[in-house]
């Protein structure tokens, strides 16, 4: 049997379509997909996560900036 690649649009809907009542998704993907991937892909999966939360961060702290300097304050990294 061939594998089929998952894009991640297809995983976030399938996800989506999965949630539970609560909407809680953490539960649903540890038990229904977690289990299904070899340790590279959670490896790759781990990642891409950890890739996703630095660009987000980034964007936040680059909000806080831009909003301290619309009211006249200097911000520099130390």
């Amino acid at each position: 049997m061939a594998k089929r690649k998952i894009t991640p649009g297809v995983l976030v809907h399938t996800l989506r379509e999965n949630q539970n009542n609560n909407k809680t998704l953490k539960a649903l993907f540890a038990t229904q997909f977690l289990g299904k991937l070899s340790v590279e892909e959670l490896e790759a999966l781990k990642r891409s996560i950890n890739k996703e939360l630095k660009k987000r961060e980034g964007k936040v702290i680059q909000e806080k900036i831009d909003f301290l300097e619309r009211f006249g304050f200097k911000v520099q990294k130390s």
